[in-house]
């Protein structure tokens, strides 16, 4: 068992692990301030962190999603839905 805590309990804390740990890529258009969002994909998961933090704190507040959740979230971005927000 990993030492780290798993928030997700239908994925294995190894690939919880493993999706924590990746090497996430950044937006082209981030630069190197240090202030975005940065995504990963293992095991059919995607992983996404917010690199401003810490690298532990960053590892702990990772999200985690399955491409339909991703893909219908972005949709609903394209469409306005969350306009409103920013």
């Amino acid at each position: 068992m990993m030492s780290e805590y798993n928030p997700y309990p239908q994925l294995s804390d190894e690939l919880y692990h493993q999706l924590a740990h990746a090497e996430h890529a950044k937006p082209v258009a981030s630069g190197n301030g240090g202030s975005c969002i940065t995504i990963a994909a293992v095991g059919g998961h995607i992983s996404i962190q917010d690199d401003k933090l810490p690298a532990e704190e960053r590892r702990a507040r990772t999200q985690i999603y399955t491409p339909t959740e991703l893909a219908a979230f972005i949709a609903d971005a394209k469409a306005g839905r969350y306009d409103h927000l920013i």
